[in-house]
């Protein structure tokens, strides 16, 4: 072997060796799996499991708008709302834990009644002294400014449920027409599950924030079976001593025909009162009919009785008038003592497509109360398109 080669030689292996090294020194890590989100079919459709945890979360909620209409009102009202509701669950020893909140963003109706021309009062004046006033539209601001609030927020274990939520004391006809109490609020829930269709539920709930220490105490016996169900309803409220009781049967005639019944009985003005809190009637009967023509289209109708308005509901000042203002006085809010009314409605329930709903509403009210204007006529036509 001659020089030459041996260089050659040499120079090819340190280049041999060189570039072994170099590679060597690049290292490419494998790429870490991706987790991909997975369907949670445990407690239904849309649920997903959050990713590295075990909990089933389903986001959901709606879009409303709605057009209300009332023969003693000035005009027409509009409403527009968002929902957004979150469901969270999982399961543990003690059974199904779940966290549930529902926000609403709304722009009309109540939570903006008084933005727009409203009837407002104005002082008159002669020569800089308030000699009286008089009566003018007021412009208080765009319809447009809204109001957001926390619908939903409570957490459930097991048959234990404690937060702000319906009632346990909710529950009426499905027609529009009804009244029978009740309303969100906060509360510690107890159900039990006693077997074939039976179910107890008592609830503590809080009347109103820092108010006083004794809650109020709601009661609920649940019996559903293929044919209907039928629930029952007892309440008392300690900061007016007074009770309620309610009850509820739905009836299965067909498939396509439900027929439902209530019956309401209260001591007093009370949280449950049927026509709003603190103002209601000795007693109620009421019945409705639900059809389900198809798939797409369904129809009730129906009515209610309510006998008896309390002569000592919850009712509403008036300042006087003149300079300086009087006292003024408190006035019934829904008509006199001892009134009976009655009401009756119909309902035009139509899918247009998937989770796009329409509701078309009449309602009749009449009775002792309006005997001056002879009833009132109230319907309303909505928009519901879910997510």
């Amino acid at each position: 072997m001659n020089i030459k080669s041996l260089l050659l030689g040499s120079a090819a292996a340190l280049l041999a060796v060189s570039g072994a090294r170099a590679a060597d020194a690049v290292v490419v890590a494998e790429p870490e799996p991706m987790e991909y989100v997975r369907i949670c079919d445990v407690y239904g459709t849309g649920f997903y499991y959050i990713p590295g945890t075990e909990t089933c979360l389903r986001i959901g909620g709606l879009v409303r708008y709605e057009i209300d209409g009332q023969t003693d009102d000035d005009g027409w009202k509009k409403i527009a709302l968002a929902r957004l509701k979150m469901d969270a669950r999982s399961e543990s020893e003690f059974g199904t834990f779940r966290r549930y909140i529902e926000i609403q963003h709304s722009v009309g109706g109540s939570a903006t009644e008084d933005n727009g021309w409203i009837k407002g009062r104005r002082p008159v004046l002669d020569d800089d002294d308030i000699v009286g006033s008089e009566e003018v539209d007021v412009w208080t601001g765009l319809m447009g400014e809204s109001g957001t609030t926390l619908r939903y927020a409570y957490i459930e274990l097991g048959g234990l449920l404690i937060g702000h939520t319906d009632t346990l004391w909710d529950g009426g006809l499905s027609a529009e027409f009804d009244q029978n109490g009740g309303d969100r609020i906060n509360q510690i829930r107890y159900t039990f599950d006693a077997g074939n269709g039976i179910t107890l539920s008592a609830s503590l709930e809080e009347e109103s924030y820092n108010f006083d220490y004794v809650p109020l105490v709601v009661g609920k016996v649940s019996f559903a079976q293929g044919w209907g169900s039928v629930d029952l309803w007892a309440a008392y409220d300690d900061a007016f001593g007074e009770g309620a009781f309610k009850a509820l049967a739905s009836f299965k005639a067909t498939d396509a025909l439900t027929v439902e019944l209530l019956a309401t009985y209260e001591t007093g003005p009370s949280y449950w009162s049927v026509t709003t809190e603190y103002i209601g009637y000795e007693w109620t009967v009421g019945a409705d009919v639900v059809y389900k023509v198809n798939e797409k289209l369904g129809l009730t109708f129906g009515g209610q009785y309510l006998s008896n308005l309390h002569d000592d509901n919850l009712q509403k000042f008036v300042p006087g008038t003149g300079t300086p203002p009087t006292t003024g006085k408190f006035v019934p809010v829904f008509g006199e003592g001892g009134d009976n009314n009655w009401r009756i409605g119909a309902d035009i329930d139509y899918n247009i497509i998937q989770n796009l709903d329409t509701k078309l509403s009449v309602n009749y009210y009449n009775g002792d109360s309006f005997e001056e204007d002879g009833g009132v006529v109230y319907g309303f036509i909505r928009l519901d398109a879910a997510f």
